[in-house]
């Protein structure tokens, strides 16, 4: 008959604080608590890991069943609270995505862009190949493609006809509306775009081609009228202290974070979220672009701990850069990839990382709009409000200059491209003229 083991023989592998502890506590112990810490201690020993900084492997090692591996990050939480329980995330991820038979690639992966087309109805597919030939950017050909695989899904569903028509463009508009997801006059604008690119390389007659541009045009111009709320939700953040707002909110969210464990989901989001505020404050982007950014390409971390931002955008295809980014954004930085683990890890645990998405920490990514929602969420204005923002405190501070260092900093291919920035600051200039002007005429008299 084999003999149990005592806990005092569990706890042997556990570093002496801990095992005190554990020990002058062994009433109130969960059971399987002294077993499965025991166990994990021995694995990270033999795998020469950090104690404060333990790999995934070992948490997957020490826990065979979901369970097991709860017990073991709540027994650490309560007694080890020094060492990091990140890498337990991606375990937990595992076991949660075998309840519903999905592994986590099967639930991020991104379909191909042969599998869009092979959704599309029967006519567009057809009219593809002409769209592969024609002269037009990669870039371009790859969001029109999109924006058509998004209405191909109304039309599959029933919600509207293949053909190409007015009628078409106006049902795939009230279907957008009718839909989840909050989608803007703007956005359906843009899928109707790809479509009329599509029919005009497939021969659809003019005809109808203008009568899905008059719906495209008829909701540019619903979106032109919902450039009033944007401009009531800056002007609300700015009541609130603009940047210094955000800041507080940020302060707020990281201290939250660092009262969770961390191998909580909600201490992972919370600085995905602050990470998300902090680098548009410093170099506002597109969210598409945001959601993109991989470690060691487009964010790069030199040795002396300097943060750097450069990366190609996806709507104009240029290159544009933050530089350095300010400390305060590069020690947020560092804090994401950490997430609890000791800070003299930081190069050791970015070389992991390069490759990598800077959000999620993996070959995956997140889904275009995901950051401009996490911001939405934590500060209420998406992430475009913020290119907004940055643009009119550029204004103000020298309207004569602020057109092109605007156009600069949030990216724009032309000045044409921020044509709405450049007559604020025209007329903000202008002002600011004719004041010095009343003033000189006025100390003349």
């Amino acid at each position: 008959m084999t003999r149990r083991r005592t806990i005092e023989e569990h706890l042997a592998p556990v570093p002496a604080s801990i095992r005190r502890d554990m020990l002058e506590n062994r009433n109130n112990l969960a059971p399987g608590a002294a077993a499965v810490i025991g166990r994990f201690f021995a694995i990270v020993k033999k795998r020469h890991e950090p104690i404060e900084a333990p790999g995934a492997e070992s948490f997957r090692a020490a826990a065979s069943s979901e369970s097991t591996l709860g017990t073991l990050l709540r027994a650490l939480d309560r007694y080890a609270p020094d060492v990091s329980t990140a890498a337990a995330r991606q375990v937990r991820a595992e076991w949660y995505s075998r309840r519903s038979g999905k592994t986590p690639d099967q639930s991020q992966s991104a379909p191909s862009e042969d599998a869009l087309i092979a959704s599309w109805p029967p006519s567009w597919q057809a009219m593809y190949p002409f769209l592969r030939q024609a002269r037009i950017k990669g870039s371009s050909r790859k969001r029109y493609v999109a924006s058509i695989s998004r209405c191909a899904q109304i039309v599959n569903a029933g919600g509207a006809e293949e053909c190409l028509t007015f009628y078409t463009a106006y049902c795939l508009g009230e279907a957008f509306k009718a839909g989840e997801g909050d989608i803007r006059p703007v956005t359906i604008a843009n899928y109707l775009e790809g479509l009329i690119a599509l029919g005009k390389v497939g021969g659809v007659s003019a005809e109808d081609l203008d009568g899905m541009r008059y719906m495209r045009e008829a909701f540019r111009d619903e979106a032109k009228l919902g450039e009033k709320l944007k401009v009531a939700r800056i002007n609300d953040l700015m009541r609130k202290g603009g940047f210094d707002y955000i800041t507080e909110v940020i302060g707020d969210l990281l201290l939250e974070a660092d009262l969770l464990p961390d191998h909580s989901a909600r201490k992972e989001l919370l600085l995905q979220m602050v990470a998300c505020c902090a680098v548009d404050m410093n170099k506002p982007a597109r969210t598409g672009d945001m959601s993109r950014w991989s470690i060691g390409s487009d964010l790069r971390r030199e040795r002396d701990g300097s943060w750097h931002l450069v990366w190609n955008q996806g709507k104009t295809g240029r290159t544009t850069e933050a530089g350095e980014l300010w400390p305060e954004i590069g020690e947020i930085l560092d804090e994401l990839i950490l997430c609890g683990r000791p800070s003299r890890l930081i190069h050791m645990r970015y070389q992991e990382l390069v490759g990598k998405n800077w959000l999620t920490l993996s070959e995956t990514a997140k889904p275009s709009k995901w950051p401009s929602e996490r911001i939405k969420n934590a500060i209420g204005v998406p992430s475009h409000d913020l290119r907004t923002l940055a643009a009119d405190y550029m204004r103000r501070h020298n309207p004569e200059n602020a057109a092109r260092v605007i156009a600069t900093h949030l990216g724009h291919g032309t000045l044409e491209a921020g044509k709405e920035y450049s007559t604020d600051c025209k007329s903000e200039a202008a002002v600011r003229a004719w004041q010095k002007d009343r003033q000189q005429i006025a100390k003349a008299i």
